[in-house]
C-alpha cells in the first residue's frame, strides 16, 4: 500500500499573499505538525550563473551541490534542502502548487512507497527558490521511501509552463552507522552518525580511517554510476569530502597521489583543489598503471606498469613513498590483465601484502578465468609462483591471521596451509593477534522458531566456534576490528538492543 497524505490546500488569495515579499517563508504539505526549528527554516541567496543556464529550471541538492536534477538519488530520512534555479522569472504561486500536486500524484501509484513531505519555501527572488522537504517518519515495515521535487505545469511569469524532464526524485534510506562491539560481546557503542547511506570500508590496518562513496544516481539495476567521495576520521569525527574519485587499489596514469592513510586518487587537473594532507605523497612513474596497492606497512607501493593498451607481462615497481626511489622488475608479472566475469571490464591488478609475501594474480589467457597465481618475495626481492589451495578458475582472494597462519579463502574455507578447517564465512575478519576468525551467520533455532543473524567467533587452533551476539539486525556487516583485539566494528542502519 502507498502512504497517502492529506494535502493542505491554499487558495488563490492565498498565493498571492505568499508571493508578495521576497522573504515570506511558506509551508505546505501533509496536515502533521512541524518543529519550530523547520518553521523558523531560512537560507541566504546562493550566487549563481543565470545567465549560463541551459535547462530551464535546476533542482540543486544542497549538502552535495553536485547532485543536480534531472536526477534519481538517496538521501537521508531528515530534512533535506534544496535551491531551485530559474533560467527566468517564474510565477511564484504556481511554482509552490505545483511542486506540491506533482509530489502528492506521486503518492496515488499504487505500491511504490512515495510519499508526499512537508514543504517550507522560501524565495530568494524570482529566479531562486529554497525549498525544505521534510518526510514523516519511515513505517517500521518499510526501509525505504520516495519523493519527487518537480516544477512541471508550473509558469514563468511570461506564461510558458514547465515540463517534467528536469524532475528530482530523492529515495529516502535510513544511514548506516559504525558501531563498536566488544569481542565478548557485552558492550556495544554507536561510533557515527551519517547522514545519507553510503558504502563504507576501513583503509588502513589501525581502523582508523574510513572510506565513504556516495551513489550519485540511484536504480535497481547493476548500472556502474560516478560516485562522491570523502574520508571519515573516526578519532576526530572529522569528515572530509574530495573532487575526485578515491580508491584503495589505484589504475591509470603514472602521476597520482599516494594517502599513506590508505587511498589513491590520480594528480588532480589544473584547478581541482583538493583537501591539503600531511599523508598525501605524490608519485610518478614512466608508463601506465595498471593497479597499485599499499604494503602493508604502507612504506611502499607495490604497481604493476605498462603501456597503456598493453595487456599482457606487465612490469612491477616497488616504489619507497620516504626517498621516491622505485625498484622496476621487467616484465615479472605474467599473464593477461583481468577481466570482471559480469561485464568483461579490465580490472586493476591487486596486490595483498601480509608483509612477507605480496601476492597477485592475473589470467592464463585473454578470454580465460582461469588465474595465473604470484606473489612478490619481500626478502628475495623476487617473484615467485604462489598454489593456494582454490579452484582456478576461482578468486583467490583471502584474509589471514596477523601472523600467515591461518587464512580465508573467499572461494574455498578456512585453511592452515593445505589443511581445510571450515567452510568459507561471507562475512568474517581476523581478529589481530590471535588465531580467531569472526563472522556473521544464522544461527539454528529451535523447532517452530525463526532463524536469526547472529555473530560468531571460530577459534582456529582449537576448531571450536561460539556465539558472541545472538538476534542481530539482518543487515548488519562486519568492517573490521581493532588493532588491540578489543573491538569488532560492524555497520548497520539499525539500532543494536543494549
Amino acid at each position: 500500500m502507498s502512504i497517502v497524505f492529506a494535502l493542505l490546500i491554499m487558495t488563490g488569495s492565498d498565493f498571492a499573499q505568499a508571493t508578495s515579499t521576497d522573504s515570506r517563508i511558506v509551508q505546505t504539505g501533509p496536515s502533521h505538525t512541524t518543529s519550530q526549528t523547520t518553521k523558523e527554516w531560512k537560507q541566504k541567496e546562493l550566487p549563481y550563473d543565470y545567465a549560463a543556464m541551459k535547462e530551464d529550471v535546476v533542482i540543486q541538492l544542497n549538502d552535495a551541490p553536485q547532485l543536480r536534477s534531472p536526477r534519481r538519488t538517496v538521501v537521508g530520512p531528515a530534512p533535506q534542502e534544496y535551491t531551485i534555479f530559474f533560467k527566468e522569472a517564474v510565477n511564484r504561486g504556481t511554482v509552490e502548487e505545483a511542486i506540491r500536486k506533482n509530489a502528492q500524484e506521486e503518492t496515488k501509484k499504487e505500491d511504490l512507497g512515495f510519499v508526499e513531505p512537508i514543504f517550507t519555501f522560501h524565495w530568494v527572488h524570482d529566479r531562486q527558490l529554497q525549498l525544505l522537504a521534510t518526510i514523516p517518519e519511515l513505517a517500521k515495515d518499510r526501509s525505504w521511501t520516495e519523493y519527487v521535487v518537480s516544477v512541471a505545469g508550473a509558469k514563468k511569469v511570461k506564461g510558458t509552463v514547465f515540463d517534467d524532464t528536469n524532475d528530482f526524485s530523492a529515495v529516502v534510506f535510513a544511514p548506516s552507522q559504525i558501531w563498536r562491539v566488544s569481542v565478548d560481546g557485552k558492550v556495544k557503542e554507536k561510533m557515527t552518525d551519517f547522514a545519507v547511506r553510503t558504502p563504507m570500508q576501513f583503509i588502513d590496518p589501525e581502523e582508523r580511517y574510513v572510506l565513504l562513496e556516495r551513489f550519485t544516481e540511484y536504480c535497481e539495476c547493476d548500472a556502474r554510476f560516478p560516485m562522491l567521495y570523502s574520508i571519515y576520521d573516526t578519532q576526530t569525527k572529522d569528515l572530509t569530502a574530495y573532487p575526485v574519485e578515491l580508491t584503495d587499489n589505484y589504475s591509470g596514469a603514472g602521476d597520482f597521489m599516494a594517502d599513506r592513510r590508505g587511498f589513491f586518487f590520480a594528480h588532480p587537473p589544473k584547478g581541482t583543489e583538493v583537501p591539503k594532507s600531511e599523508f598525501a605523497i605524490r608519485v610518478k612513474v614512466d608508463g601506465y598503471v595498471h593497479g597499485a596497492s599499499f604494503s602493508h606497512d604502507r612504506k611502499h607501493v607495490l604497481m604493476a606498469v605498462g603501456k597503456t593498451e598493453q595487456k599482457k607481462d606487465l612490469d612491477l615497481i616497488v616504489y619507497d613513498l620516504e626517498t621516491g626511489k622505485e625498484r622496476r622488475l621487467p616484465g615479472v608479472i605474467k599473464g593477461w590483465v583481468p577481466t570482471d566475469e559480469m561485464n568483461g571490464q579490465v580490472q586493476p591488478v591487486s596486490f595483498m601484502d601480509g608483509g612477507r609475501y605480496a601476492t597477485f594474480e592475473m589470467r592464463t589467457e585473454e578470454d580465460s578465468f582461469e588465474e595465473l597465481r604470484q606473489r612478490y618475495d619481500w626478502q628475495s626481492g623476487k617473484v615467485i609462483s604462489w598454489n593456494p589451495p582454490v579452484p582456478k578458475e576461482a578468486w583467490s582472494g583471502y584474509i589471514q591471521s596477523t601472523d600467515g597462519a591461518y587464512q580465508m579463502y573467499w572461494n574455498a574455507g578456512v585453511f592452515k596451509g593445505d589443511v581445510k578447517l571450515m567452510e568459507m564465512k561471507p562475512e568474517a575478519v581476523w581478529i589481530p593477534g590471535t588465531h580467531h576468525l569472526v563472522y556473521i551467520d544464522w544461527e539454528k533455532a529451535e523447532q517452530g522458531a525463526e532463524s536469526v543473524s547472529s555473530l560468531f567467533l571460530f577459534d582456529a587452533d582449537r576448531k571450536q566456534q561460539s556465539v558472541l551476539v545472538k538476534g542481530l539486525p539482518a543487515s548488519v556487516s562486519i568492517l573490521g576490528a581493532s588493532n588491540d583485539g578489543k573491538w569488532l566494528y560492524v555497520t548497520t542502519p539499525d539500532a543494536f538492543a543494549p
